[in-house]
């Protein structure tokens, strides 16, 4: 059985880290609980100023396993190791991830305008080796510039994704 709510106000899966890239970018969904969680019909917007735009959607047989990671990469980001869905491009200023309902579940941006922050924006990285990252349980206190340092790129500790 697979997770869909963890408890009120806890998102069952997170952002936990993003580049937004272009083509070498990517988004680093993790799910910090101790159940899987079925990501079919998940999806993830884009925010550029004030707009939000579908990134991608999940496809069917999308689960995330426990502590598992599921990278969301443009086309030119090099294969890490992670289970991975292909995109053209992540671009914009930050991302927002919603559930199968269309209800928001996270989100994170690098511009204090934007619609896809919470609270105060996270810091912006310099250069490509570091991207703004959550800590290892991914924790979230809704405040953007709190939960996100510049970290180099996570590496997958704990499972893999599975599609299809």
């Amino acid at each position: 059985m697979c997770a869909t709510v963890t408890g009120p106000g806890v998102p069952p899966v997170r952002v936990h880290s993003l580049s937004t890239a272009g083509q070498a970018g990517f988004v680093d969904l993790h799910n910090p609980s101790q159940a899987p969680v079925d990501l079919a019909g998940w999806s993830v917007e884009s925010c550029s100023g004030p707009a939000r735009d579908l990134l991608v959607e999940l496809p069917a047989g999308t689960v995330l396993p426990p502590r598992g990671h599921l990278r969301i990469a443009g086309l030119d980001r090099a294969h890490d190791g992670l289970p991975r869905v292909t995109v053209a491009e992540v671009a914009g200023e930050g991302v927002a991830l919603l559930d199968q309902r269309g209800a928001l579940v996270d989100r994170v941006a690098t511009a204090p305008g934007s619609p896809c922050r919470e609270r105060d924006a996270a810091r912006s990285c310099a250069g490509t080796a570091t991207a703004p990252s959550r800590d290892d349980n991914s924790t979230d206190t809704d405040d953007n510039r709190a939960d996100f340092t510049c970290a180099s790129h996570p590496e997958d500790t704990g499972g893999t994704a599975r599609s299809g």
